[in-house]
């Protein structure tokens, strides 16, 4: 049996002269099976709407999205950046830019201010980065 478990998890932690059972390294597995973050990439083609709805499966913790070249924003938009579940990226208190929502995330396009939220500008490529 193992001598000392880990801070941060729990985890079974052995001791020279412990012995090994298999139910601590199945619970370890257990343990760390729900714990380990899971990122995904790819891109999407901005169709030019005001709001669009991205489909993951799954509800992102975090995500990144730039322009197909890795920008972020000029000085006359803002094209993407860093959003987290519950804070939406938003402009001047009112204006979405980006934001995570059940299964994914949305994009969101607003020329009616300067500088302007395109994060879904018609033919324009995005890449994205979601933590999970």
């Amino acid at each position: 049996m193992s001598t000392n478990r880990t801070e941060k998890y729990g985890l079974h932690a052995w001791e020279p002269g412990d012995n090994f059972l298999r139910e601590e390294f199945n619970e370890n597995f257990s343990l760390l099976d729900g714990k380990a973050v899971q990122i995904l990439f790819g891109t999407y083609q901005g169709d030019g709407k005001s709001e669009r709805e991205i489909s993951l499966g799954l509800t992102p913790l975090a995500m990144l999205v730039s322009d197909s070249n890795g920008v972020f924003d000029t000085s006359y938009s803002y094209h993407g950046g860093l959003t987290l579940r519950g804070h939406p990226s938003i402009m001047a208190e009112t204006r979405r830019l980006l934001e995570i929502v059940e299964g994914g995330f949305k994009v969101h396009t607003d020329n009616g201010g300067s500088p302007s939220c395109t994060s879904n500008n018609k033919n324009l490529r995005y890449y994205y980065l979601v933590f999970f």
